[in-house]
């Protein structure tokens, strides 16, 4: 008990921090550890000696001060921030593929048991991402993160040391200013007059887009060196292993905030009798199916070409079922569903519309979402070839 106080202190004081600098002056500064000779040649970076590097044999490394200032990126990622209804006729459209869209060889398809960003900075890091971030002092990104919203108020409870999936974004990007923003407050608005109706976010797909959401904080379990450009002996340590903190080197991500249905509240609603227990779960899964599919067209529409997606809303307070959302995603990604009464085979709409899609889930359940993920793709397999020879 004790310790989980002391993390959860640690975690309000690094979204405390954060929230400072994001809708403050958004200057950090960032320590490195590093070799002598690569100090050496980081002019414009402060650099203090460590305790007792002079003594023959002992850490010769230096600690690099690398000052950064990241109002401007905020600002405009702030300015840029767009609400899209529930009632969005763009997003509506999703069914219709869009011609200027080139589509790759294959949609590369990884499962993670990582956090989003760490996620997210794994793919940054990647020769694909060299393609993606089009300049190192551009705004612009083609890396979108899915973060699974609060319908309540900006970044959920960050600020008292949540750790939702949303929390965890909130605490080490600029989230907070766009979610802050004016043009975000219409998607609060409208969940709340949805919550008011059905109490479960059932029908309501409105949605943000945040682009150009700056990481500038190291998450808990991201055990990469800070910049692929220096020679880390190694990284400074973490404010807490479990929580993240350390500043790293800013890159962009592009973050789509959307509310998963929460099944638990329709389930605890409803008086649901045995016979009818598959009806309220198709309804809860058509619901979610609708809403992911805008959540790719919106990635697609905006120009992502690499995604971190997840289990979204299978764990608590929504509740979800694990292979419900394995599935849909399977569907839209790559196999495809039957539609209408005759069961006429309808292709999967986002087939290769991405270079990569990264699920970041939970270790706990990353197994069992995997190998869900893999058992619809073969389902689809076996009633194609039961097509083809029919």
């Amino acid at each position: 008990m004790h310790f989980w106080h002391k993390n959860q202190k640690t975690k309000q004081t690094v979204a405390e921090e954060t929230r400072a600098i994001v809708l403050g002056d958004g200057k950090y500064v960032e320590e490195r550890r590093v070799s002598p000779v690569t100090s050496s040649l980081s002019l414009s970076a402060r650099i203090a000696h460590t305790p007792n590097s002079p003594v023959s044999g002992a850490d010769t490394t230096q600690v690099v001060q690398v000052p950064h200032d990241i109002a401007v990126t905020i600002e405009l990622s702030r300015q840029s921030t767009t609400f899209y209804p529930h009632y969005s006729e763009a997003l509506a459209r999703w069914t219709t593929p869009r011609s200027v869209v080139s589509p790759v060889a294959e949609t590369k398809i990884d499962f993670w048991p990582r956090g989003p960003l760490t996620t997210a900075r794994r793919l940054a890091r990647t020769t694909l991402s060299l393609r993606m971030q089009r300049a190192s002092n551009s705004n612009e990104s083609s890396l979108g993160v899915l973060s699974f919203a609060s319908p309540k108020r900006p970044c959920g409870g960050f600020l008292q040391g949540g750790d939702e999936q949303e929390d965890k974004i909130a605490r080490h990007s600029s989230l907070l200013a766009s979610l802050s923003s004016p043009a975000a407050q219409p998607f609060y608005q409208e969940h709340k007059k949805f919550l008011k109706e059905d109490g479960s976010g059932l029908h309501d797909h409105s949605m943000v887009y945040s682009p150009g959401v700056v990481v500038f904080r190291r998450e808990g379990d991201d055990d990469l060196p800070p910049d692929s450009n220096v020679d880390i002996v190694s990284a400074s340590p973490t404010v807490n292993e479990g929580v993240g903190g350390e500043f790293i080197p800013p890159y962009l991500v592009n973050v789509i905030s959307a509310v998963p249905v929460n099944a638990m509240a329709v389930r605890a609603k409803h008086v649901i009798l045995p016979e009818e227990r598959d009806l309220f779960e198709n309804g809860i899964r058509s619901a979610m199916k609708e809403r992911m599919s805008r959540i790719l067209y919106l990635f697609e529409e905006r120009g992502n070409r690499a995604l971190v997606l997840g289990a979204f809303g299978c764990g608590p307070p929504n509740q979800n079922n694990v292979e419900a959302i394995a599935s849909i995603w399977a569907e839209l990604l790559v196999c495809g569903d039957l539609e209408g009464p005759g069961g006429t085979k309808r292709e999967a709409r986002f087939k290769n519309s991405f270079e990569k899609v990264v699920f970041a889930v939970p270790g706990k359940i990353v197994e069992q979402f995997r190998q869900t993920f893999k058992a619809r793709l073969f389902e689809a397999e076996v009633a194609d070839a039961a097509m083809d020879n029919s």
